[in-house]
Protein backbone atom coordinates (compact mmCIF):
# COMPACT_ATOMS: atom_id res chain seq x y z
CA UNK A 1 0.00 0.00 0.00
CA UNK A 2 1.57 3.35 -1.00
CA UNK A 3 2.40 5.87 1.75
CA UNK A 4 2.37 9.01 -0.42
CA UNK A 5 -0.72 9.84 -2.49
CA UNK A 6 -0.01 10.38 -6.20
CA UNK A 7 -0.64 13.77 -7.78
CA UNK A 8 -3.69 14.10 -10.06
CA UNK A 9 -2.86 14.43 -13.78
CA UNK A 10 -2.41 17.93 -15.16
CA UNK A 11 -5.61 17.88 -17.23
CA UNK A 12 -7.71 17.13 -14.14
CA UNK A 13 -5.97 19.79 -12.09
CA UNK A 14 -6.65 22.29 -14.88
CA UNK A 15 -10.33 21.36 -14.88
CA UNK A 16 -10.70 22.30 -11.22
CA UNK A 17 -8.74 25.52 -11.74
CA UNK A 18 -5.59 24.69 -9.76
CA UNK A 19 -2.55 23.20 -11.51
CA UNK A 20 0.31 24.04 -9.14
CA UNK A 21 1.35 20.80 -7.35
CA UNK A 22 1.87 22.77 -4.13
CA UNK A 23 -1.88 23.47 -3.99
CA UNK A 24 -2.45 19.72 -3.68
CA UNK A 25 0.35 19.13 -1.19
CA UNK A 26 0.69 19.26 2.59
CA UNK A 27 4.33 18.42 3.37
CA UNK A 28 4.16 19.73 6.94
CA UNK A 29 1.16 17.57 7.83
CA UNK A 30 -0.60 20.61 9.32
CA UNK A 31 -4.42 20.41 9.59
CA UNK A 32 -5.63 22.15 6.45
CA UNK A 33 -7.77 24.80 8.19
CA UNK A 34 -5.58 25.42 11.24
CA UNK A 35 -5.39 29.15 10.40
CA UNK A 36 -9.16 29.41 10.86
CA UNK A 37 -9.05 28.01 14.36
CA UNK A 38 -10.87 24.74 13.71
CA UNK A 39 -10.44 22.28 16.60
CA UNK A 40 -8.67 19.02 15.81
CA UNK A 41 -11.89 17.16 16.57
CA UNK A 42 -13.43 18.73 13.47
CA UNK A 43 -11.33 16.50 11.22
CA UNK A 44 -12.64 13.20 12.59
CA UNK A 45 -15.22 12.55 9.84
CA UNK A 46 -15.08 14.67 6.69
CA UNK A 47 -17.64 14.93 3.88
CA UNK A 48 -16.27 16.67 0.78
CA UNK A 49 -19.06 18.05 -1.42
CA UNK A 50 -17.45 18.67 -4.81
CA UNK A 51 -14.17 16.86 -4.16
CA UNK A 52 -12.97 17.14 -7.77
CA UNK A 53 -9.76 15.21 -8.36
CA UNK A 54 -8.95 15.08 -4.66
CA UNK A 55 -7.12 18.31 -3.84
CA UNK A 56 -8.35 18.49 -0.26
CA UNK A 57 -8.52 14.70 0.06
CA UNK A 58 -4.81 14.51 -0.75
CA UNK A 59 -4.02 17.24 1.78
CA UNK A 60 -6.08 15.44 4.42
CA UNK A 61 -4.30 12.15 3.70
CA UNK A 62 -1.02 13.92 4.45
CA UNK A 63 -2.15 15.80 7.56
CA UNK A 64 -1.84 14.71 11.17
CA UNK A 65 -4.25 13.68 12.48
CA UNK A 66 -5.71 12.06 9.40
CA UNK A 67 -9.54 11.84 9.35
CA UNK A 68 -10.91 8.49 10.51
CA UNK A 69 -13.53 8.75 7.77
CA UNK A 70 -13.71 10.71 4.53
CA UNK A 71 -16.40 10.65 1.83
CA UNK A 72 -15.94 12.73 -1.30
CA UNK A 73 -18.57 13.24 -4.01
CA UNK A 74 -18.38 15.01 -7.35
CA UNK A 75 -20.40 15.35 -10.56
CA UNK A 76 -17.36 14.43 -12.70
CA UNK A 77 -17.29 10.64 -12.90
CA UNK A 78 -13.79 10.52 -14.40
CA UNK A 79 -12.26 12.36 -11.46
CA UNK A 80 -14.12 10.14 -9.00
CA UNK A 81 -12.71 7.07 -10.78
CA UNK A 82 -9.20 8.53 -10.55
CA UNK A 83 -9.59 9.18 -6.82
CA UNK A 84 -10.88 5.65 -6.21
CA UNK A 85 -7.93 4.12 -8.04
CA UNK A 86 -5.24 6.38 -6.64
CA UNK A 87 -6.28 7.78 -3.26
CA UNK A 88 -8.43 5.07 -1.67
CA UNK A 89 -5.51 2.57 -1.80
CA UNK A 90 -3.54 4.95 0.44
CA UNK A 91 -6.29 4.74 3.07
CA UNK A 92 -9.44 2.60 2.58
CA UNK A 93 -11.34 4.93 4.92
CA UNK A 94 -11.23 7.53 2.12
CA UNK A 95 -14.18 6.78 -0.16
CA UNK A 96 -15.33 8.55 -3.35
CA UNK A 97 -18.76 8.49 -4.99
CA UNK A 98 -20.13 9.90 -8.22
CA UNK A 99 -22.87 12.50 -7.62
CA UNK A 100 -25.09 12.00 -10.65
CA UNK A 101 -26.70 15.42 -11.09
CA UNK A 102 -26.70 17.62 -14.15
CA UNK A 103 -23.87 20.08 -14.75
CA UNK A 104 -23.76 21.59 -18.27
CA UNK A 105 -20.06 22.39 -18.10
CA UNK A 106 -18.54 19.78 -15.81
CA UNK A 107 -20.79 16.76 -16.38
CA UNK A 108 -23.04 17.17 -19.45
CA UNK A 109 -23.51 13.39 -19.66
CA UNK A 110 -25.03 13.11 -16.20
CA UNK A 111 -28.72 12.66 -15.53
CA UNK A 112 -30.88 15.80 -15.72
CA UNK A 113 -31.63 15.61 -12.00
CA UNK A 114 -30.86 19.04 -10.46
CA UNK A 115 -30.33 17.78 -6.89
CA UNK A 116 -29.73 14.48 -5.16
CA UNK A 117 -29.44 13.64 -1.46
CA UNK A 118 -25.97 13.13 -0.08
CA UNK A 119 -25.31 9.35 -0.06
CA UNK A 120 -24.55 9.22 3.67
CA UNK A 121 -26.44 8.90 6.94
CA UNK A 122 -27.68 11.83 9.02
CA UNK A 123 -25.64 13.35 11.84
CA UNK A 124 -22.45 11.53 10.86
CA UNK A 125 -19.85 14.19 9.98
CA UNK A 126 -17.76 16.62 11.99
CA UNK A 127 -16.69 18.64 8.94
CA UNK A 128 -18.40 19.27 5.60
CA UNK A 129 -16.32 20.85 2.84
CA UNK A 130 -18.00 22.74 0.00
CA UNK A 131 -15.18 24.70 -1.59
CA UNK A 132 -16.24 26.47 -4.80
CA UNK A 133 -19.55 24.58 -4.97
CA UNK A 134 -22.30 27.03 -4.04
CA UNK A 135 -20.66 29.45 -6.47
CA UNK A 136 -21.91 27.12 -9.24
CA UNK A 137 -25.45 26.36 -8.06
CA UNK A 138 -28.84 27.90 -8.75
CA UNK A 139 -30.76 29.31 -5.79
CA UNK A 140 -33.08 26.32 -5.40
CA UNK A 141 -30.11 23.95 -5.49
CA UNK A 142 -28.28 25.96 -2.85
CA UNK A 143 -31.32 25.92 -0.58
CA UNK A 144 -31.60 22.15 -0.99
CA UNK A 145 -27.92 21.48 -0.28
CA UNK A 146 -27.80 23.77 2.75
CA UNK A 147 -30.50 21.53 4.21
CA UNK A 148 -28.42 18.47 3.30
CA UNK A 149 -25.40 20.00 5.05
CA UNK A 150 -27.53 20.50 8.16
CA UNK A 151 -28.79 16.92 7.93
CA UNK A 152 -25.40 15.21 7.88
CA UNK A 153 -23.56 17.40 10.42
CA UNK A 154 -23.06 16.19 13.96
CA UNK A 155 -24.34 18.58 16.66
CA UNK A 156 -20.77 19.88 17.15
CA UNK A 157 -19.88 19.80 13.44
CA UNK A 158 -18.79 22.60 11.12
CA UNK A 159 -19.14 23.22 7.40
CA UNK A 160 -16.77 25.19 5.19
CA UNK A 161 -18.57 26.92 2.31
CA UNK A 162 -17.54 29.59 -0.20
CA UNK A 163 -19.69 32.18 -1.96
CA UNK A 164 -19.68 35.18 -4.30
CA UNK A 165 -21.68 38.04 -2.77
CA UNK A 166 -23.29 41.19 -4.12
CA UNK A 167 -25.62 43.76 -2.60
CA UNK A 168 -29.16 43.30 -3.90
CA UNK A 169 -29.96 46.91 -3.01
CA UNK A 170 -27.59 47.97 -5.78
CA UNK A 171 -29.78 46.13 -8.32
CA UNK A 172 -33.25 47.68 -7.84
CA UNK A 173 -34.53 46.02 -11.02
CA UNK A 174 -34.50 42.61 -9.31
CA UNK A 175 -37.85 41.20 -8.24
CA UNK A 176 -38.24 40.51 -4.52
CA UNK A 177 -37.89 36.78 -5.21
CA UNK A 178 -34.63 37.19 -7.17
CA UNK A 179 -31.40 36.99 -5.22
CA UNK A 180 -28.76 35.86 -7.74
CA UNK A 181 -26.68 37.21 -10.61
CA UNK A 182 -24.97 35.15 -13.34
CA UNK A 183 -21.96 35.77 -15.60
CA UNK A 184 -22.38 33.28 -18.45
CA UNK A 185 -25.45 33.13 -20.68
CA UNK A 186 -24.69 29.62 -22.01
CA UNK A 187 -24.14 28.09 -18.58
CA UNK A 188 -25.34 30.39 -15.78
CA UNK A 189 -23.70 28.16 -13.16
CA UNK A 190 -20.20 29.11 -14.36
CA UNK A 191 -20.34 31.65 -11.54
CA UNK A 192 -23.32 32.57 -9.36
CA UNK A 193 -23.39 35.66 -7.13
CA UNK A 194 -25.73 35.72 -4.12
CA UNK A 195 -27.25 38.51 -2.09
CA UNK A 196 -25.97 38.41 1.50
CA UNK A 197 -29.41 38.97 3.00
CA UNK A 198 -30.68 35.94 1.10
CA UNK A 199 -27.86 33.75 2.37
CA UNK A 200 -28.34 34.49 6.05
CA UNK A 201 -32.05 33.76 5.67
CA UNK A 202 -31.39 30.49 3.83
CA UNK A 203 -28.85 29.44 6.45
CA UNK A 204 -31.35 30.02 9.25
CA UNK A 205 -34.16 28.23 7.41
CA UNK A 206 -31.88 25.22 6.96
CA UNK A 207 -31.28 25.02 10.71
CA UNK A 208 -27.73 26.36 10.53
CA UNK A 209 -25.84 29.33 11.94
CA UNK A 210 -22.72 31.21 10.82
CA UNK A 211 -19.76 30.23 13.01
CA UNK A 212 -17.24 32.44 11.23
CA UNK A 213 -16.92 34.56 8.08
CA UNK A 214 -13.76 35.49 6.17
CA UNK A 215 -13.82 38.05 3.34
CA UNK A 216 -11.82 37.36 0.16
CA UNK A 217 -8.23 38.46 -0.33
CA UNK A 218 -9.40 40.36 -3.42
CA UNK A 219 -12.72 42.26 -3.20
CA UNK A 220 -15.46 40.51 -5.14
CA UNK A 221 -13.86 37.06 -4.98
CA UNK A 222 -14.98 34.10 -2.89
CA UNK A 223 -15.98 34.62 0.73
CA UNK A 224 -15.44 31.79 3.21
CA UNK A 225 -18.41 31.11 5.47
CA UNK A 226 -18.23 28.46 8.18
CA UNK A 227 -21.59 27.04 9.24
CA UNK A 228 -22.70 25.10 12.31
CA UNK A 229 -25.95 23.45 13.46
CA UNK A 230 -28.20 26.14 14.85
CA UNK A 231 -28.73 26.33 18.61
CA UNK A 232 -31.21 28.37 20.62
CA UNK A 233 -28.53 30.92 21.55
CA UNK A 234 -26.77 31.02 18.16
CA UNK A 235 -25.12 34.28 17.09
CA UNK A 236 -24.48 34.62 13.36
CA UNK A 237 -21.00 36.04 12.78
CA UNK A 238 -21.84 37.42 9.38
CA UNK A 239 -21.55 41.03 8.18
CA UNK A 240 -24.58 42.82 6.74
CA UNK A 241 -25.36 46.34 5.57
CA UNK A 242 -22.30 48.59 5.52
CA UNK A 243 -20.27 46.07 7.51
CA UNK A 244 -18.05 44.21 5.05
CA UNK A 245 -19.61 45.96 2.05
CA UNK A 246 -16.19 46.97 0.71
CA UNK A 247 -15.43 43.29 -0.03
CA UNK A 248 -18.52 42.62 -2.17
CA UNK A 249 -18.84 42.43 -5.95
CA UNK A 250 -20.11 45.57 -7.70
CA UNK A 251 -21.54 48.75 -6.22
CA UNK A 252 -22.03 48.81 -2.44
CA UNK A 253 -22.60 51.22 0.41
CA UNK A 254 -18.81 51.58 0.84
CA UNK A 255 -15.87 52.04 -1.56
CA UNK A 256 -14.15 48.84 -2.66
CA UNK A 257 -11.33 47.70 -0.37
CA UNK A 258 -7.71 47.31 -1.43
CA UNK A 259 -6.62 43.70 -2.06
CA UNK A 260 -4.84 42.03 0.83
CA UNK A 261 -2.24 39.28 0.89
CA UNK A 262 -4.16 36.18 1.94
CA UNK A 263 -1.00 34.16 2.60
CA UNK A 264 0.74 36.62 4.91
CA UNK A 265 -2.34 38.53 6.14
CA UNK A 266 -0.79 41.85 5.13
CA UNK A 267 -3.29 44.66 5.12
CA UNK A 268 -6.70 44.92 6.75
CA UNK A 269 -8.23 41.56 7.53
CA UNK A 270 -11.71 41.94 8.95
CA UNK A 271 -13.11 38.90 10.73
CA UNK A 272 -16.57 38.05 11.95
Amino acid sequence: MPDTPPLPPLEMRALVGQTDPQVFDNPSGTPIYVHFGLPLEAYDAVFDFGCGCGRQARQLLLQSPRPHRYVGIDVHEGMIDWCRKNLTPVDPHFQFRHHDVYSPTYAPGNSRTPTRAFPVESGAFTLVLAHSVFTHLHQAQSEYYLQEVARILRPDGLAFTSWFFFERASCPFLDKSQHTLFVNELDPTQAVLYDREWLIGAVRRAGLSVWRTEPPAIPGHQWMVFLAPRSADAVDRFPLGEQGAEWLSGATARPMASPRDAATAVGPKPRW
